[in-house]
């Protein structure tokens, strides 16, 4: 595993979507989110080294000196950050450490990529240690081809830079400084209209993976921050002080009607800071009880700057072009109380009680400079701003878990939580519109094993989520729409096991079913039904519901477009969520006189998903197999790994859209396959 995409093939009911190119969308149990923009954040939230990440760009980034990855399902808060009501991806990098060491690695592979990774650490005094890392990558050969200009798409480079400072400051106060930057830039996304003709009435020409634009695709972005982090250990409690300041640029440029010829363009550039700030006090005494209060700020501005949208489409033919510029700054200023305690009975059986209230004021301007080109005439500029929108989120949320302890080997616990996702303003809309918060009622019951002398572990668990007012979005001429849906209902079970089959074979599996409908009453207030080229009685596309006020969708496969209705959506499968996902994977180890071989693989079975709330883009079922062969030489200084990913070439896609113009999609990356050399010392 290279970067946080990929943990969906190790984490079951965790799906990872991207859009744009640029924005990655986990989603776990069915929350998350396909909406982007200035003041949008992910129900499932991101944190590097305790420093949570409000931007979709920085869920997306490549794992170099990383120590360890928790992924924590169902809603989070009452014990540190922000509220998150779908889950958690928490990423700890390595500390600084007093011994000198220092690692390497430099790959090569098929699409002509290339790069390494390097990390070192030190002391510099006494208490006093350092550490840098670093990674870098490049794809010289696009997985596809832009027919229109013979360029090569989905193909880029990106590198990211971390630094760290530990400074052991007496035996009970330990202060971390942290800075990290990172840079992309990728021919993405590579969007091909699929599912018969583009609104010029001509089939899209090439391969699966070949693109027929005037617009080269482009997505860049830019992200970077520091962080510090003070500990310090009284008698019995500890107190935690994490301050962290980061921005994240993302710029991208998008051909919005799909065909060759220059008739909707669309680009944005979005711009994202943030200052957070979080205090925790925790016990640390041996007692049976455990609790830990804290406190949470956040500031953040979102901006567009600007959205552009340009082409005749934009304005329906009554003009020779338009170009719409929208400036959106949306800030937010939210501030948390958290509080979790944790009593434990007779050794064997815990209670937990947690307790939250945020409360976030949003704040939206934003302005629109609408050119226009007649037919005929000189153009005509209108700029206008949109009085100043200011809305307050408050909410209380809560905790309450019960566990019991049979054995040493074996755990059950039974869980309730309240998660919350603050309110927004539409950032596309114009004047601004209110997002109301998202929230969900979890309930979960689960087993935790440890068996046969710590041979085999067994983790499973059941789940029941009530998802209310959840945020759904569409694409129209190139513009998303957010909007609030009733919600959905989601349960099921997920598990995982590892088994030490032998001193040389680890077996590990991992599996999640899932039922996540959307709520009834779901009329979507605006959604793509398609255009046939040619309607039959024996082959409908769609048909009317209540006079044609209601439209009742129904997927079809030869088509020129879409239209907008509304939609019901009712009892649909919620999109980007499979039903089910299975992983299965080994390493099987061979001692060597000279060092060792490792075989690794994993298997990563998808069930599907659709990609709207209509259920008419479906993502078909797809298997992943990746694989490994290791050498290690030297005491484990030296190593050689060959690998490939998608050993199969299955095809499937990072995102589908329904638009006005046709749906369409961009795939994700086909079999890749390399050489990894490392050293340690």
């Amino acid at each position: 595993m290279t970067d946080t995409v990929s943990l969906k093939e190790l984490t079951p009911a965790l799906n990872f979507n991207t859009n744009l190119g640029g924005f990655g969308q986990p989603r776990i149990r069915g929350i998350g989110t396909t909406a982007t923009g200035p003041g949008i954040e992910n129900p499932v939230a991101t944190y590097v080294d305790g420093v949570y990440i409000g931007s979709s760009t920085g869920a997306i980034f490549q794992l170099a000196d990383v120590q360890q990855i928790d992924v924590l399902k169902g809603p989070q808060g009452t014990l540190f950050g922000r509220n998150a009501t779908g889950g958690v991806i928490q990423v700890t990098t390595k500390n600084p450490a007093q011994d000198f060491h220092m690692e390497g690695q430099a790959q090569y592979g098929n699409y002509q990529t290339w790069g390494g990774s390097g990390y070192v650490t030190g002391g510099l005094a006494p208490g006093l240690a350092i550490s840098l890392a670093g990674i870098y990558n490049e794809q010289d050969k696009g997985y596809g081809r832009n027919l229109y200009n013979n360029s090569e798409v989905q193909k880029g480079w990106d590198y990211g830079l971390r630094g760290k400072l530990r400074w052991e400051a007496g035996e009970s106060t330990t202060i971390t400084l942290s800075g990290d930057y990172a840079k992309l830039r990728r021919s993405d996304p590579a969007i091909r209209t699929y599912q018969g003709l583009t609104i010029l009435g001509i089939p899209t020409p090439g391969g699966k993976r070949d693109i027929d634009l005037d617009t080269q695709p482009l997505v860049a972005t830019e992200q970077g921050g520091g962080s510090l982090n003070i500990k310090h250990d009284f008698d019995g409690v500890q107190l935690v002080s994490i301050s962290a300041y980061r921005k994240a640029k993302l710029y991208t440029s998008i051909d919005a009607d799909q065909t060759p010829a220059d008739l909707l363009n669309f680009n944005e550039v979005q711009k994202d800071a943030q200052f957070t700030q979080e205090v925790q006090l925790l016990s640390t005494n041996s007692g049976p009880f455990k609790w830990v209060v804290g406190g949470f700020y956040m500031w953040s501005r979102g901006e567009y700057d600007p959205i552009n949208t340009e082409g005749t489409l934009a304005c329906g033919y009554a003009c020779a072009d338009i170009l719409i510029s929208q400036y959106v700054k949306q800030t937010l200023n939210s501030f948390a109380g958290f509080a979790q305690g944790t009593y434990t009975f007779d050794r064997r059986t815990s209670l937990t009680l947690g307790l939250r209230y945020t409360s976030d004021h949003r704040q939206m301007d934003e302005s629109q400079v609408i050119t226009t080109t007649p037919y005929f005439g000189a153009p005509t500029v209108l700029d206008i701003a949109a009085p100043t929108a200011k809305k307050t989120f408050p909410k209380l949320t809560w905790r309450i878990s019960l566990d019991h302890r049979f054995s040493d080997q074996v755990m059950a616990y039974a869980s309730y939580n309240r998660g919350f996702k603050s309110g927004s303003f539409q950032p596309d809309s114009f004047p601004p519109q209110v997002l109301q918060p998202e929230t969900v009622d979890a309930y979960e019951v689960g087993l935790k094993t440890d068996l046969f002398d710590r041979k085999l572990r067994i983790n499973v668990s059941a789940f029941y989520d009530n998802y209310k007012n959840l945020q759904a979005n569409q694409i129209i001429q190139g513009q998303l729409y957010v909007y609030n849906a009733p919600g959905s209902i989601n349960y099921g079970l997920d598990g995982d096991l590892a088994f030490k089959a032998s001193r040389n074979l680890t077996l590990t599996a991992g599996g999640a079913w899932l039922h996540a409908r959307y709520k009834h009453g779901f009329l979507t207030p605006f959604w793509s039904v398609p255009i046939p080229n040619a309607y039959s009685d024996a082959n409908p596309f769609f048909h009317a519901v209540g006079g044609n006020s209601v439209i009742q969708c129904v997927a079809g496969t030869d088509y020129s477009g879409t239209v907008f209705a509304p939609c019901d959506a009712s009892g649909k499968r919620l999109q980007n969520t499979p039903d089910y996902t299975v992983n299965v994977g080994f390493d099987y180890e061979v001692p060597l006189a000279s060092g060792k071989v490792n075989l690794d693989g994993n298997l990563y079975h998808n069930g599907g998903y659709y990609d709207d709330p209509q259920n008419r883009l479906k993502q078909k079922a797809y298997t992943l197999l990746d694989a490994s062969l290791t050498y290690t030489a030297d005491k484990e200084r030296y190593f050689v790994r060959a690998w490939v990913k998608n050993l199969t070439n299955a095809f499937y896609t990072e995102q589908q859209n329904a638009l006005d113009v046709g749906d369409n999609r961009v795939a994700a990356p086909p079999r890749t396959f390399g050489v990894t050399a490392g050293f340690k010392y």
